[in-house]
């Protein structure tokens, strides 16, 4: 038991270190700039895609980061990414869903919990992801998998924007993806089974 909660709350400092501590106030100072100004009033789009990218880099470098260095062996019991993956997206949840509270109105905030609960389970499949390049040997090539999956489903958000539909066209596209990638957790599941006995 005190590893599960140990996961969980390595996945909540992980987000932690990654948005907050890091990309955000990186992000915060470039937005400051006279060239960051010119480039988004030339290339909005680009610019949005390479801020939706930039989220999956440094989640999923540090979800990385935090397996190679803290989480050892690489053999792990399947529960690891899962927990871990909880840990990082409800982390994300509170912070995202806290302030709104206070300014939206229930059916905002109805839209916005069902956002979360989706958003959560992309965390813990990407976690899965990260993990299953430790457990197969192919770090950089799970790792690279997991960046572009998130990176792609950020991008929904500027590609989609401006629509009339916007919610509903990003929502059901975040979906979709959770169906697939549920499908790819529990194919990966195989991948630790034998190693359930392991600490």
């Amino acid at each position: 038991m005190k590893h599960y909660v140990i996961w969980f709350l390595l996945g909540s400092g992980c987000f932690l270190v990654a948005q907050p501590l890091t990309r955000i106030p990186l992000l915060s100072a470039i937005q400051q700039t006279t060239e960051y100004h010119l480039v988004l009033a030339v290339r909005p789009l680009l610019v949005g895609i390479m801020i939706a990218f930039s989220a999956g880099l440094f989640e999923e470098g540090f979800r990385f980061l935090f397996k190679l260095l803290i989480l050892k062996p690489p053999a792990s019991r399947f529960s690891q990414p899962i927990l871990f993956g909880l840990g990082h997206g409800l982390a994300e949840a509170v912070l995202v869903l806290a302030p709104a509270m206070k300014v939206v109105s229930i059916d905002q905030l109805a839209v916005g919990i069902l956002e979360r609960i989706l958003a959560v389970w992309l965390h813990v499949a990407l976690t899965v992801i990260v993990w299953n390049g430790f457990q197969k040997g192919k770090r950089v090539f799970y790792l690279i998998s997991a960046l572009v999956v998130h990176g792609l489903v950020n991008t929904l958000i500027p590609v989609f924007s401006s629509h009339p539909q916007a919610i509903v066209l990003i929502e059901g596209s975040l979906f979709l993806i959770d169906l697939l990638l549920i499908v790819v957790v529990v194919y990966s599941k195989r991948l630790y089974v034998t190693r359930e006995g392991l600490s």
